[in-house]
């Protein structure tokens, strides 16, 4: 194993930990958000309990997803620099 081999596989792991560690907090977020927050649910304010509540915890959930698929082209495109 050389010394880019090695950088790549490190980068990509540090890519998927950073990404489980984004779903995970964003999956815990969305929960709590939830919980704390159901019984204040009204219809007529449905756009704002969107928002509120909701957007944040799904852009990390998302960003964490797309990280996660992305992890092996960034960490090859990262590593390339130690190729010469």
């Amino acid at each position: 194993m050389n010394k880019q081999e090695m950088t790549e596989g490190l980068l990509f792991a540090g890519f998927r930990l950073m990404a489980v560690a984004l779903v995970l907090i964003g999956v815990l977020t969305l929960f709590f958000q939830l919980a704390e927050s159901w019984y204040q649910f009204d219809p007529s304010y449905l756009r704002i309990f969107l928002w509120g509540t909701l957007l944040r915890p799904l852009a990390l959930i998302v960003v964490g997803g797309g990280l996660h698929l992305i992890s092996a082209p960034l960490a090859r495109r990262m590593a390339s620099p130690m190729a010469s």
